[in-house]
């Protein structure tokens, strides 16, 4: 077994550090969401006109500039909107509560009362 460093996958490819997932999930949807708009917006403004790539292209360098950021900062407090929205946890803060049944610690919370 070869053991890799953080960051590092096997294989000598460069990994980004998982701490930085938080940024990059964010970030990731906008630009995907940025190209995808921006596209449309083009062809709805424009056409598919000869010109139809720049256009799209300078469009979707400002919606990218914008939208990144915009979802970095918003992430947190739409995580926890969700939570509120479904009644659950957006995040689960220890990894054990997510592998324990809902139920195994009722006996705790409501013993039986003897009769």
């Amino acid at each position: 077994m070869n053991p890799t460093l953080p960051g590092e996958a096997r294989g000598g490819v460069r990994r980004i550090d998982p701490k930085y997932a938080r940024l990059l999930l964010p970030a990731i949807m906008a630009t995907a969401m940025s190209l995808v708009m921006s596209l449309v917006d083009t062809v709805v403004r424009f056409g598919f006109a000869a010109n139809l790539v720049s256009a799209w292209l300078g469009s979707f360098a400002i919606g990218v500039v914008v939208a990144a950021p915009t979802a970095i900062l918003i992430a947190p407090a739409a995580q926890r909107l969700v939570g509120q929205l479904t009644g659950g946890a957006a995040r689960r803060t220890n990894p054990a509560a997510a592998t324990r049944r809902p139920d195994a610690n009722l006996s705790a919370q409501h013993p039986v009362q003897p009769r």
